[in-house]
């Protein structure tokens, strides 16, 4: 590649590759450089820093991660909390399981997860009182979804399409239950 093309957005997609293949020691200005066969100054042209560079990754998966995510599903214009479970669960989890492993090395990774998982668990709290549900209960759920999905990204197998599917389906429906708790004064 020559350096004259090299973009910053270049740099910042070899890294998300990196990170999502090789984990976040793979994020250094010479492993990059020569995985893109350009001189650490191109890098460096783009870059004050590597610090500087973990920025633009991090803001960059953020923005794959939850930006592109909702609007995708805000673009279903039937059932948002299906498309979002089938978005989620059909996804590619090895870059969000390698920023969360990065984020227990790294704070600046660790803010953003905690950034962005807040973000994601407010986005389906909202789908799910638009469903009906009060919103503790929407609290509760979108956890228990959210960890669902968390687990889901470290199975080494996940199912077969129409599995998922009809798994899906089912999570779906136990999320959007009716509160049946008796309360007593």
């Amino acid at each position: 590649m020559n350096d004259d093309r090299l973009t910053a957005q270049d740099w910042v997609n070899a890294g998300l590759k990196a990170l999502a293949t090789s984990g976040f020691t793979a994020l250094k200005a010479d492993l990059l450089s020569k995985a893109l066969g350009v001189s650490r100054g191109s890098f460096y042209w783009h870059f004050a820093d590597v610090g500087a560079f973990h920025t633009a990754v991090l803001q960059r998966w953020r923005a794959i991660a939850y930006d592109q995510v909702v609007r995708e599903v805000e673009g279903a214009a039937e059932n948002r909390l299906a498309a979002l479970l089938q978005r989620a669960f059909g996804a590619d989890a090895r870059l969000e399981m390698a920023v969360r492993s990065w984020a227990t090395a790294e704070p600046q990774a660790s803010a953003m997860i905690e950034a962005v998982d807040a973000k994601r668990l407010r986005y389906i709290r909202d789908l799910l009182v638009e469903a009906g549900l009060a919103s503790d209960v929407a609290s509760a759920r979108s956890r228990i979804l959210y960890w669902t999905y968390l687990g889901h990204g470290l199975s080494a197998r996940p199912p077969a399409p129409a599995e998922r599917r009809r798994i899906l389906d089912e999570l779906a429906g136990l999320a959007t239950a009716p509160d049946r708790r008796t309360y007593t004064p």
